[in-house]
């Protein structure tokens, strides 16, 4: 009995609102642990209250480079919800984290089956990186959530779908804006009009969401400068450490697997189209780097999770070719030892990425006992009455989004008087403040919260700023 194109497409929607809830219940329970966007986050979450609240100065100094994607959300959720901002950013980060698996879950099914999907998913989950980025609340789960479901739907036949998420994707990368072109082109010539209208709509959102804010300061290209300015440590050859650096996100053995998915399935354009994207997507941030920006590895998640996808392709194919030519015996021995290899190669991601979740939750108790030093030495008021904010590199973020304050407002090293916030040198806190006043100068004490020492740093030739000094 046939199904009509109206009760598949509801019982497509059902579905898919099935998958969006699960993720979002899942990731609502997560929030039941002590939970802390990190450094990039917290940025976004500053620029969205500043879009809103015109006492605010909206300014790109300090932080990191500006991206539009999660301000759309930031900029709402500050002005409905201005204290639970944080949660609710979160929310959205973790939900695309489990929509990240559930694309490669859905894209690895569509092309080779269930198992195939299955592995996609865990090799996906046990990406370097993957459960750090989704627990702190970056984007680039987000970001792996729209390619894999653009790639999904594309073959599904959903195009507009399609579209809507390559153009999120480019809201958070400037290296899926390539791909979004192509695919723009690709699709011109098989559209409606009001189809291409809806196109250029998308695509000049993108230049307008990219260099719009930014240009309100006078610097449209602020992100790209940004960027091209932070130290990447990338070396004296940069393209090889980008290259190492992406092929270090997944396993070894899923980097040839998936090479292994083009040999196994020579005429299939998706598998040999998914492996030209991976590439040309790694060569793209390989360019990018030497061209002076930072080739952090996190850049090429997108090509590492299409690898899992191909991996999971490439190890359902072997089991079926096993058995098909020696027997279902001999399938299952196969598929046996792949389990038994991917299950070794595993547990040393697996370690990692508890010990990152544990790195994450850490980092949330930091958080807390600064919001406690900040009371401790007389509150936002007080601490701002004293001129120059300091605190640990990775708090600097965070201390501006509690002080209700510019990024540019909250410094790594003191010039002048001010209160310095001093955790130790962590991972989670990064460098500590650095007093960079002229000599003669002094400290004085004000208060301590967990792991922070806070201490008022007051130049001996100039007067003290009212409100400084011992407190009563």
């Amino acid at each position: 009995m046939s199904v009509s194109a109206p009760t598949a497409s509801r019982h497509a929607a059902a579905a898919a609102g099935a998958v969006i809830g699960g993720c979002l219940a899942l990731a609502a329970l997560s929030l039941l642990a002590p939970s802390i966007p990190s450094y990039d986050p917290f940025a976004w979450l500053v620029w969205g209250r500043e879009l809103v609240h015109p006492s605010l100065t909206f300014g790109f100094e300090g932080g990191p480079s500006w991206k539009p994607l999660p301000v759309l959300f930031t900029a709402p959720f500050s002005l409905v919800a201005d204290g639970a901002a944080p949660s609710l950013w979160l929310l959205v980060a973790r939900t695309g984290a489990l929509l990240a698996l559930a694309g490669a879950y859905a894209l690895g099914a569509r092309l080779a089956g269930v198992w195939a999907g299955i592995v996609a998913a865990v090799a996906v989950l046990l990406t370097d990186q993957f459960t750090s980025l989704a627990w702190r609340g970056a984007s680039e789960p987000l970001l792996l959530a729209c390619v894999l479901w653009a790639i999904e739907r594309h073959l599904a036949g959903r195009r507009g779908t399609a579209f809507a998420l390559a153009v999120a994707a480019a809201l958070v990368r400037p290296e899926a804006w390539p791909f979004l072109g192509l695919y723009a082109l690709w699709r011109w010539r098989r559209t409606e009009r009001t189809e291409r209208l809806l196109m250029v709509g998308g695509l000049l959102l993108v230049p307008l969401l990219w260099f719009g804010p930014p240009g309100l300061t006078g610097d449209p290209f602020s992100a790209s400068s940004h960027a091209a300015n932070y130290n990447g440590q990338t070396g004296s050859d940069p393209a090889f450490t980008a290259l190492k650096r992406g092929l270090a996100l997944a396993l070894a053995p899923i980097w040839l697997a998936a090479a292994a998915a083009v040999a196994l399935r020579p005429g299939d354009r998706v598998v040999r189209g998914l492996a030209i994207g991976a590439l040309a997507w790694l060569l793209l941030v390989v360019a990018m780097t030497v061209a002076g920006y930072p080739g952090l590895a996190r850049f090429m998640l997108p090509a590492a999770a299409i690898a899992c996808v191909l991996a999971g392709v490439a190890a359902v194919e072997l089991v079926r070719r096993a058995a098909s030519a020696r027997g279902q015996a001999i399938g299952a021995v196969v598929a046996a030892a792949l389990l038994a290899v991917g299950v070794a190669f595993a547990v040393g991601p697996a370690r990692t990425a508890v010990d990152n979740t544990r790195t994450a939750i850490d980092a949330a108790h930091l958080q807390d006992q600064l919001t406690q030093a900040i009371a401790a030495a007389g509150g936002r008021a007080r601490v701002l009455a004293c001129g120059t904010v300091s605190v640990n590199h990775t708090a600097q973020t965070a201390f501006a989004w509690k002080l209700r304050v510019t990024l540019d407002r909250v410094v790594v090293q003191v010039r002048r008087a001010g209160i310095v916030f001093r955790g130790p040198r962590s991972l989670a806190l990064g460098d500590t403040p650095q007093i960079g006043l002229v000599p003669p100068w002094h400290k004085v004490y004000l208060a301590r919260a967990g792991v922070w020492r806070v201490k008022e740093v007051l130049p001996d030739h100039a007067p003290v700023p009212p409100g400084c000094g011992p407190r009563a």
